[in-house]
C-alpha cells in the first residue's frame, strides 16, 4: 500500500491569495454554523452544524489545517451549547485527523464517505461529553437528554449535513490549490517499471 504524501512545494501568488480566500469562507461557513447554534431556530432539533463544518472541512484539507479548523469548531461549539469551553476541541480534533488520513490515504472522497465518517464523530464527541456530563456523576435527567434533545439533534444533523458538504466541496473545488500527489505516485511507478525492464 502506498501512502500519499504532502506536498510542501512554494506556492504562486495567485495560490496564495485563492488559499486565503478559501479559509476565510470556510470560515464565514463556521460562523454561520455558530450563529444557527447560537439562537436554536429549530428549537429540540437544533443541529450540530460547527462539528460537521469541521468535519467537511477536514474532508477537504491537509491534516494540519484540518486539527487547527477544528479546534476553533470545537470552541465555538462549546460557546452555543455551554459546554466546558475546549472540551469538545480534546475530541473533535483526533475525529478530523483521522478523517483528513482515511482520505488522504484509504478511500474516494464522495458524499457518501463522508455522511458516514461525519456521523460517526458527532456521535463520538457527543457520547464524550454524555459521559462527562452526565453518566460519570449520576444524573438522573440522563434518558430525557437523549431522547429529547441528543436524538433529534443527530437526526437533524444528518439531514443538514450533506448541503453542508456541498457548500464545502464547492468552495474547495473552486478556491482549493491543486495537488500533484497523484503525480507525485504516479512517476514513483514509472520509476519502478522502468527498474523492472532492465535487464542484466
Amino acid at each position: 500500500m502506498k501512502f500519499r504524501i504532502l506536498r510542501y512545494s512554494a506556492m504562486t501568488r495567485r495560490e496564495i491569495y485563492k488559499s486565503i480566500a478559501k479559509w476565510v469562507l470556510f470560515s464565514l461557513v463556521l460562523l454561520v454554523s455558530y450563529t444557527i447554534e447560537v439562537t436554536m431556530p429549530f428549537a429540540s432539533w437544533q443541529p450540530y452544524l460547527t462539528l460537521t463544518t469541521a468535519v467537511a472541512v477536514s474532508f477537504f484539507s491537509e491534516e494540519l489545517s484540518g486539527v487547527v479548523f477544528a479546534a476553533f469548531a470545537g470552541m465555538m461549539h462549546d460557546l452555543a451549547m455551554g459546554s466546558l469551553f475546549g472540551f469538545t476541541s480534546i475530541w473533535l480534533m483526533p475525529c478530523c485527523l483521522f478523517v483528513t488520513l482515511l482520505v488522504v490515504n484509504l478511500i474516494h472522497r464522495n458524499i457518501l464517505n463522508f455522511l458516514w465518517m461525519n456521523l460517526t464523530a458527532v456521535i463520538l464527541v457527543q457520547s464524550a461529553e454524555l459521559l462527562f456530563k452526565y453518566l460519570i456523576w449520576r444524573n438522573p435527567d440522563i434518558d430525557v437528554v437523549l431522547i429529547n434533545y441528543v436524538l433529534p439533534a443527530l437526526i437533524a444533523t444528518v439531514i443538514l449535513s450533506a448541503p453542508l458538504y456541498l457548500i464545502i466541496r464547492q468552495i474547495n473545488k473552486k478556491l482549493g490549490v491543486e495537488n500533484n500527489t497523484d503525480d507525485i505516485l504516479t512517476a514513483f511507478e514509472d520509476v519502478e517499471d522502468d527498474e523492472d525492464k532492465v535487464r542484466y
